[in-house]
């Protein structure tokens, strides 16, 4: 006679795995966009999530048309942890942050409001459920 305990301590396991894969990616960031001084081009919107990462390799990116930027920018399913949010107006449909010697051209902002030389440490914020953070963008 063969037992089923196997069998259902595999299967109570394989659902713990589930609803801890579920439960680690339940949080919600609202990112709300202030002082945009013109409705033209698209937002770029980049979320990090580590210190070597940061500038280089979002963990997730949206792009939205300067029309729908007021309502806010909503990433969801991640999981609980630091995150850091950039944001750029890309006036001329280039698909990058207009630079000049360094100093940027385009409208951007921070996470934090920094003003001046971000890092990973001076823009993170916590996230354990959900987060609204607002930007400033820099004109």
């Amino acid at each position: 006679m063969q037992r089923k305990y196997p069998s259902s301590i595999f299967m109570a396991g394989l659902l713990l795995i589930a609803f801890q894969s579920f439960a680690q990616k339940n949080c919600t960031i609202r990112v709300n966009v202030k002082n945009i001084l013109i409705t033209k081009g698209n937002f770029y919107v980049a979320l990090y999530n580590t210190e070597k990462g940061f500038l280089k390799a979002p963990c997730s990116k949206i792009q939205v048309p300067a029309s729908r930027i007021r309502n806010g920018i909503l990433f969801s399913r991640l999981p609980a942890g630091e995150y850091a949010v950039t944001i750029f107006q890309d006036l001329n449909n280039n698909k990058s942050l207009d630079k000049v010697m360094s100093v940027p051209v385009e409208p951007y902002g921070l996470s934090n409001n920094v003003s001046a030389y971000p890092t990973y440490a001076n823009t993170k914020f916590l996230v354990a459920n959900k987060a609204t953070i607002t930007v400033n963008m820099r004109n």
